[in-house]
This record gives structure tokens, sequence and C-alpha cells, in this order.
């Protein structure tokens, strides 16, 4: 019973926010959270720190899924100890890659790709969680299921993404084609329902003119489908078919990222094939393969076990004190600036 109502009422709260955001977040208002004044010019001006909805929602991704990652794990029996040091392994991992791909992929060093992190993090979970697994288990005679771990981990990421692609809406980046370029298909499919970004500060706008144009809506499209996909993998997680609630995620994630690059507009890199498209299959292959080596088993999932390791005042801090560092490395602007002025309001004083 308790199994149903925890996936059922974060269903109803996931879905709520992203529909929220499908419909909001493109307008204007809705990228910059504040500007802070940092220098004051000769001309009596502030030079301002633009600080992003970009960040908000990055940060709400990532701390989500690692709040779900604690619980998953803590509800097969993990140790809260190994649960936190393997998050912190991953997060330290897929921070700077998400900056370093795109450096290498896109030639620019002030953005993010979260497939680039995703790509990395990919790469290295197997032999992590194999190499953590021999340790505790020949020092510390403390068994780890794998399998559990690598589908708590595939379901953690789409469910991050998902949220983690509203700040894509906000910022106007990893955006669709228009639909006038689109094939007739395409175009009569999303007639309805494009997404149209407001504003000059948008990445659409500078970097393609695309300010006010109909488009593919490819991030609202990445967020439901991955939205769904975990909801999937954690019912699967929750009913002990480990093997399919790691495939279901990872399927879907790697095979959307294939597909949905021909939807977008944005810079992806030369080539016809994009390096992104290149990564999804090698990640794709990558990941079948061990999962259908993997030994399936573990224990029976226990949430009110999960929620009494995470429901503590350690737990929620560091996922506070989470959420802000990320906040502040991703929410800091790098590529738009602003201009502060203050003034005393003489009615009021």
């Amino acid at each position: 019973m308790i199994n149903a109502a925890f996936i059922v009422l974060f269903a109803s709260l996931l879905l709520g926010l992203l529909f929220w955001g499908f419909k909001t977040l493109p307008s204007e208002r809705w990228q910059m959270i504040a500007s802070v004044p940092l220098v004051k010019r000769a001309d009596g001006y502030w030079e301002g720190l633009n600080l992003t909805y970009y960040g908000f929602f990055s940060a709400t991704g990532y701390t989500v899924a690692v709040a779900m990652m604690i619980l998953l794990m803590t509800s097969v029996r993990m140790p809260i100890s190994f649960v936190l040091v393997f998050i912190a392994a991953l997060v330290a991992v897929a921070v700077p890659a998400s900056r370093l791909v795109a450096a290498i992929v896109e030639h620019k060093r002030n953005t993010f790709t979260i497939a680039g992190a995703a790509f990395v993090s990919t790469l290295l979970l197997p032999p992590m969680a194999l190499g953590v697994q021999r340790v505790l288990r020949t020092r510390l005679h403390l068994e780890i299921y794998l399998l559990p771990v690598l589908a708590g981990s595939a379901i953690t990421y789409v469910i991050g993404e998902s949220i983690g692609r509203l700040a894509c809406i906000s910022f106007g980046c990893c955006y669709g084609i228009p639909l006038r370029q689109a094939s007739p298909t395409i175009a009569r499919l999303f007639r309805q329902h494009s997404l149209v970004l407001q504003g000059q500060t948008k990445k659409a706008a500078y970097a393609s003119g695309l300010a006010g144009e109909p488009l593919v809506p490819v991030q609202a499209l990445t967020s439901l489908l991955l939205a769904l996909a975990g909801l999937a993998g954690i019912a699967l997680f929750l009913a002990q078919m480990w093997r399919a609630a790691a495939l279901v995620p990872i399927v879907v994630t790697w095979g959307w990222r294939v597909f949905s690059e021909s939807l977008r507009a944005d810079f992806r890199g030369g080539g016809r094939i994009s390096s992104y498209q290149i990564m999804g299959v090698v990640a794709l292959v990558y990941s079948l393969l061990f999962i259908s080596m993997m030994p399936s088993g573990g224990p029976a999932p226990n949430l009110v076990v999960a929620f009494s390791h995470a429901i503590t005042v350690p737990v929620i801090a560091s996922l506070q004190l989470f959420w802000i560092a990320l906040f502040l490395y991703y929410g800091r602007s790098r590529v738009t600036a602003s201009t502060v002025t203050f003034h005393v309001r003489a009615d009021q004083a």
C-alpha cells in the first residue's frame, strides 16, 4: 500500500511541476531570478551578476535525484554511509563533466551538457560499483547487490534530468527546430503544442534568432518521456524487478537521445551525426551488456526503513547545502549581464 501511495504522490508532484513549467517558463519573466550588484561604475550604475532559473531547476533536479537515490538504496538495506559516498563520487564526476564535454564538443567554455555528464557517468558507474562491491566484501564482509545499485542510478538519473530540462526551457537552450523547417508530419503534430520562447536573452534568440518562433518542443518531450520512464522504473524497483527497472530508464534515455538530436536546432558540433548521438549509441550498448551480465538479487524494498534513514537532520541539511552549492555553480550567468540602479521612493520615505 505504501509503495502505491508513494508512486502516486510523487507522480502527481513531478508531473504537476513539469506541466506548469512547460506553460510558464518559456516567457521572458522566467529566465532571471535576481541580479546582484557587484561593481559601481563612474556613471552611478552598478554592474550586476544575474542569477538564473537555469541554476534553480538544475540544482533542484540534481537534489531530487540524490534524495530519490537515498530512498531507493536504503530501501534495500544499503548502508547510508555507502549510499552517501557513492552519490558523492557520482556527483564529483558528473558536475565537471557537464562542462568539460560541452567545451570539447561545442567549443564553448560557458555551456553545460547533461548528455555529456550522463555519458561519462554511465561509462564509470559499472566498474566503480564493481570495485566498491569487492572492497566492501573483502574488507568489511558487507554484501552490496549491484543490479539494484545500477537500477537505482538509472532511475534517479532520468528523474533528475526530467526536472533539469525545465532549466533548458527557462534559459532557452537545447531548443528544437522551427516548425516551418520541420517535416509536414512533425509540423502538423506539434502545431498546437509548439514551444515559443520569449526574450532576446534566451539562447534560442541570441544564438539562432528564434525568439517568438514556434519550435518543436523537444525539451518538454524529453522531460515528459524521462519522467514517465523514471516513474515506471520506481514501480519496477519496488516490485523487485531489478533488471527491468534498470533497462526501462536506460533504453528510453539513450534511445530518445539518439532520435531527438534530429529534432534540435542548437549547435551540436560538426557533422551530420552529432557527437551526442554517437555517445548515445555507445552508452546504450555498453549499459545493456553490463546489465545483461549482472546477477539479479536483493532484499525486498521497504520504504518505511528508507524514510527512517532519509528524514534525518544530517541528510536533510546535506541536501540543502548540496542544492545551494549547485545553484551557485549553475545559476551564475556567464553569458548575460545586467545594469542596476537604486533610488529612493519619495512617496514612501
